[in-house]
């Protein structure tokens, strides 16, 4: 019997919230907002780094607290996509999900790295 696989390569956007960093300026001003983009952009690919160190499967706690900062500070400079992903590990840490929580968990890494891409690749267009 002849078997074959599949290589799956997930693709999906970085989905953005232009709104969400509209709103952001109007809050506190564009200069403390580019400031305050910069830092979440920091305080993310930290976070990203810090879960892509853990195993979900073996230490689901110890991903608790960065996925939270995750979710707040995406949502916060509008990385929508971003923070529904984490959201969504979160939510499977809950069930004890074990297949859900691999599967979101893996893509919370593609999406996370890909959205870090695309607002860097954003402000090397503009300026």
């Amino acid at each position: 019997m002849e078997q074959h696989v599949t290589a799956l390569r997930p693709e999906e956007p970085a989905r953005f919230n232009p709104d969400r960093l509209e709103r952001l300026c109007d809050e506190i001003g564009e200069v403390r907002a580019e400031h305050e983009v910069a830092r979440a952009l920091e305080t993310i690919s930290r976070h990203i780094r810090t879960l892509g160190s853990i195993t979900p499967l073996d230490d689901a706690g110890a991903c608790c607290a960065p996925l939270r900062a995750l979710t707040a500070t995406s949502d916060r400079i509008g990385m929508a996509t971003l923070a529904r992903v984490a959201r969504d590990v979160l939510a499977c840490i809950e069930r004890r999900d074990p297949v859900a929580l691999s599967a979101t968990y893996a893509r919370l890494l593609r999406v996370g790295e890909r959205s870090l891409h695309a607002i860097w690749d954003l402000e090397d267009v503009s300026g």
